[in-house]
């Protein structure tokens, strides 16, 4: 694996930290799935426990890995955050080919305030995922204006084709309400869009991968098991990646 830091925009901090796998070596496939991490922190600083152990962890599951770190609300407000998320996918689309991904393969997986941009890339981006992995996301207006005035509302802008949605949150978060996930099931459900969600019995907020190391609350050890159930769901929305290549799943994608 080589890694790689390329800066999209200098004067406001915005970088794209891609990890990037050859091919060869037994591996009979010429391309990979590829993910964009985006990690949360209210847009006023980036959570870094929702940015590499959460790359690194796909990464060793076969997916070109990517890390958006996007404007913060120091140097500028919005539309910048959703700009660098069309930067960061249009690089990944770029270089597709140099980077051994399948174009038609990119999800986004996004943490709070990042699941708010993950939301917004996969509603008004200028190139929407194929999957979203949404985990605990500010998406209902009391959260969203709290860290910060003037961005969009993410569940008034989904239609008919949007993406399915991989929903994780835990039951008593203190900072984004499970209403906020509930929500968006409601709208999900209603404009026929696939989803599958999780919500914990307990863990707070921000506890990303849930690991030991990353614990800011109390709880439940199942919490880590959404990156694994995730893993499966992926699997299911953009076809399984083997040692010879993709095999298509049989299931109901909606």
């Amino acid at each position: 694996m080589k890694s790689e830091k390329i800066v999209l925009n200098e004067e406001r901090n915005v970088s794209l930290d891609a990890y990037i796998q050859p091919l060869g070596g037994g591996l009979k496939f010429q391309k990979r799935p590829a993910v964009l991490v985006i990690p949360g922190g209210a847009y006023n600083h980036l959570s870094e426990r929702e940015a590499d152990p959460i790359a690194l962890f796909y990464a060793a599951n076969g997916y070109q890995a990517f890390i958006l770190r996007y404007t913060l609300n120091d140097k500028a407000g919005w539309p910048y955050p959703l700009q660098d998320y069309d930067e960061a996918m249009e690089m990944i689309v770029r270089r597709s080919e140099e980077w051994h991904i399948d174009a038609d393969r990119i999800a986004v997986i996004g943490f709070s305030a990042g699941g708010h941009l993950a939301a917004c890339g996969m509603t008004l981006g200028k190139i929407r995922p194929k999957a979203a992995i949404l985990v605990y996301p500010a998406l209902l207006k009391p959260i969203v204006d709290l860290c910060q005035e003037g961005m969009p509302y993410p569940l008034e802008h989904i239609g008919e084709d949007n993406c399915p949605c991989f929903i994780v949150s835990a039951r008593n978060d203190p900072t984004v309400n499970v209403k906020n996930t509930m929500e968006l099931m409601r709208v999900l459900e209603e404009k026929g869009i696939g989803f599958e969600s999780h919500v914990y019995a307990y863990g707070g907020h921000g506890f990303g991968g849930a690991y030991a190391f990353t614990d800011r609350y109390k709880m439940s050890k199942r919490n880590h098991d959404w990156m694994e159930e995730s893993l499966e769901w992926l699997d299911e929305m953009l076809d399984k990646l083997t040692a010879e290549g993709f095999i298509e799943m049989d299931v109901e994608r909606g």
